[in-house]
């Protein structure tokens, strides 16, 4: 699905270098280390916090050192999910000017099943750069998550030549830098690199306006080892009045150090700043108009401007004046400062904030202010507002934000945790948890008030439809999709948040399952809708479900020319946006795999198939992989190879064991092929007991179990029980035209056996021009 609401502007910050403050001051020789480091794959700096990694950073990317584009990725927590890691390394690539208007790494969208095969992608693409881009990774230490290590080592491991990366971190990060190392391939930064020297220490404090004694320089530096945010402090608290005595003060750790000194600096502000500082604190980004509105002043975007220029540990963000933050130490002891001064006060600055956010385009960090600001029922009508948030790119900041409330509903559980642990859940792939979680949060409906009660039960209905498709249970995703819409089309569109997004996803799943259940007409028209309304809401991954389901159902009534475009079709926007591996990709797999059957070119259906399967998880679409499944044992058949066929139905009864709500359509499709193999090997008394009883109707795979049967009985000499099994499928009017082209050449060769002549002529006239 397709990002509902634009890219906020806070978190396109992570693609922008901080703002350099008036008065830093120069450092040649750590610039000029970073060019020269530059020349080689990867610069690594390493220190403590406080140290100026940031800042030296910033102020080499705005130099022309790099001498070539820069882009510049800034982590946070939220980055510990894959998609967000990469979907951030991208847009820092492009955001550095180096990415042609014309590549592909423009397009993609890391969502959902985003994987190592997309990061090898996004790494080739980048290899197809036609220049040098350089790549500065900020905070890459609060990186902890193993699979988005192992994505980013694979990148190093494997880095395109024109790439060159630089990170910053307060650690040595867990990636085998060793190999670099040993090849000459690596540029180190670290602490001693960074401590300021005798010249770039008297500069600092020349620049705060005090004229230091060299004695007076050493003792400095003597105490801080020459710590950027010591010395900076250091400037900012001194009493010019006595000098030396201050500088006696300066003892213990890096952080005591720190501690008083910005204890120092709040009780020199002034007033006004103070209180700013103190009220915004519980912000990770604050701007003038939010500080505004949480202080009821109306100065504070110049009161934020001049801490900036005075270089008072805050530090406009994204290269503007529209976003500031404060130095990580400065923000700690301003929170705990907060809650000893105005204790009971920040619940009700995290609300204030809260609404502020939502109404200025920021609803995932307005939901975590909620959350944190502990108003569950506000949380609650947020989250189902923002739910289809959790298929596009923001899912990964709208899981992190919804996890203080999600992690609360095992020991406190209420309607919006239930919901937000469920979402949670969703995003993990932890189906059987995430409905478990719908099921609870449906106990709890009746505490809802009425405004929240029919979104409530649309997020309940739909998470249990997705539980339902991954299991392959296409009867309960039919019903949960249908009670989503019920409720939709009878409720008030100001009552309901996203109704629109919510009913093409709901129409989405309920019309792809109806191809399981044989319901062609309903399910072409269900997706049809589905695709047009995805398409104009801007839904990228519905509408390449819907296109891809199409293409099935296609391939299905043997509409192969347009199954095959359908499928190419969405294949492309697939790799355009590297969704590949998402279930919603699948069903294109699979046509291919079909119309390649048809066309009797089994080794490149095989081809299909398996990239289909590979591609998928177990903890996906199981009506899909058990399509995929069975079309390999027919691709075997296709191949003449009965032991291979045989292997592969083994591997389909397995899996129906795993899917014990698979729809008859596919147990009847499944014993079609394992008959089919049965009957390549001359087995065709086992074929019949393969098959089971003959199914009522015409659908897909009742009409193939007929001609299967029919073929059964031909072989035995048992003709009249064949004649029989096929006339169904003779009628005009059959949904399906394989298999009725299928019964009308074996009636043909039935009809030309007993020398019935014009009878064999008419039969393989109709199946030469269509019998459906």
């Amino acid at each position: 699905m397709g990002v509902l609401v634009q890219t906020q502007s806070l978190s396109a910050l992570r693609s922008r270098a901080p703002t350099l403050p008036r008065g830093l001051v120069g450092r040649p020789g750590l610039l000029q280390s970073l060019t020269v480091g530059a020349k080689l794959p990867f610069t690594l700096v390493s220190a403590a916090a406080g140290s100026g990694k940031t800042m030296t950073a910033a102020a080499w990317a705005a130099s022309s050192g790099p001498q070539a584009p820069v882009g510049w990725l800034g982590l946070d927590e939220s980055t510990n999910d894959l998609r967000t890691f990469w979907s951030d390394l991208l847009r820092s690539l492009i955001a550095s000017g180096g990415v042609p208007a014309d590549s592909a790494l423009r397009d993609v969208a890391p969502s959902a099943e985003f994987g190592m095969a997309e990061v090898q992608a996004v790494s080739e693409q980048v290899r197809q750069l036609p220049g040098p881009v350089v790549l500065i990774v900020d905070d890459f230490h609060l990186i902890t998550s193993e699979v988005v290590l192992q994505s980013f080592g694979w990148l190093v491991d494997h880095q395109p030549p024109l790439l060159r990366l630089v990170v910053l971190t307060r650690s040595d990060p867990p990636l085998r830098l060793h190999r670099l190392r040993v090849n000459g391939e690596l540029t180190e930064i670290r602490t001693a690199d960074l401590a300021f020297t005798g010249p770039e220490t008297d500069a600092l404090f020349t620049e705060a306006g005090l004229t230091l004694r060299p004695e007076q320089v050493t003792g400095l530096m003597d105490r801080t080892d020459g710590w950027a945010v010591g010395l900076r402090l250091a400037a900012m608290s001194l009493d010019p009045a006595d000098i030396d005595a201050g500088i006696d003060r300066f003892s213990g750790t890096h952080r005591t150090v720190a501690d008083y000194l910005i204890g120092e600096l709040l009780h020199r502000l002034p007033p006004r700043s103070r209180e700013v500082l103190l009220s915004t604190s519980f912000l990770d980004q604050v701007s003038g108009p939010l500080a505004d509105d949480l202080t009821g002043r109306t100065d504070c975007q110049g009161i934020l401007e001049g801490l900036v220029e005075a270089n008072a540990f805050v530090v406009a963000l994204g290269g503007g004046r529209e976003w500031f933050g404060y130095h990580p130490l400065l923000r700690e002891l301003l929170r705990h400062r907060l809650t000893l001064e105005r204790p009971g006060e920040l619940p009700r600055l995290r609300l204030r904030a809260a609404r502020w956010l939502t109404g200025h385009g920021e609803p995932i960090e307005g939901i975590r202010q909620v959350i944190l600001g502990g108003d569950l029922p506000a949380a609650s009508r947020a989250l189902l507002g923002l739910l289809p948030l959790m298929l596009s790119p923001q899912g990964p900041a709208l899981a992190a934000a919804i996890q203080p409330l999600a992690r609360s509903a095992d020991r406190d559980p209420s309607l919006a945790a239930l919901l937000a642990a469920a979402a949670c859940h969703f995003h993990r792939h932890e189906y059987v948890a995430m409905e478990q979680d719908a099921i609870e949060a449906g106990d709890f409906l009746d505490t809802a008030d009425q405004d929240t009660r029919p979104a409530a039960a649309v997020a309940i209905s739909l998470f249990r439809m997705t539980g339902a498709r991954s299991r392959g249970d296409s009867a309960a995703t039919i019903t949960r999709a249908g009670d989503a819409i019920r409720i939709l089309d009878n409720t008030p569109r100001q009552r309901m948040p996203a109704a629109r997004q919510l009913r093409t996803i709901a129409t989405n799943n309920l019309a792809g399952a109806q191809i399981w259940v044989d319901h062609p007409g309903p399910a072409e028209r269900g997706l049809q809708a589905a695709a047009a309304e995805a398409a104009e809401l801007g839904l990228g991954l519905p509408e390449l479900n819907a296109t891809s389901h199409l293409a099935v159902l296609d391939a299905l009534q043997g509409r192969y020319r347009r199954a095959a475009h359908r499928a190419a079709l969405a294949l492309q926007t697939a790799q355009r946006h590297g969704w590949t591996s998402e279930p919603q990709a699948l069903t294109a797999f699979l046509t291919l795999g079909l119309v390649e059957l048809a066309r009797q070119h089994p080794d490149t259906a095989l081809g299909h198939l398996n990239r289909g399967l590979s591609a998928s998880g177990k903890q996906t679409d199981r009506a899909v992989r058990l399509a995929l499944g069975i079309s390999v044992v027919q691709a075997h058949i296709g191949r003449g190879d009965t032991e291979a066929a045989f292997r592969a139905d083994a591997n389909v009864i397995a899996a129906f064991t795993l899917t014990p709500a698979a729809p008859d359509t596919l147990r009847q499709w499944a014993g079609v092929a394992g008959a089919e193999a049965l009957l390549l090997a001359a087995r065709p008394d086992e074929a019949l007991t393969r098959l089971g009883a003959n199914p009522p109707g015409t659908g897909f795979a009742a009409s193939w179990h007929r001609v299967t049967a029919a073929r059964a009985q031909l072989a035995l000499g048992l003709v009249p029980a064949a004649i029989e099994l096929l006339q169904p499928v003779l009628r005009p009017g059959c949904p399906y035209r394989e298999p009725a082209i299928a019964a009308h050449l074996l009636s043909a060769l039935i009809a030309e056996r007993q020398h019935r002549d014009v009878p064999a002529i008419t039969a393989l006239t109709t199946a030469i021009d269509g019998p459906c």
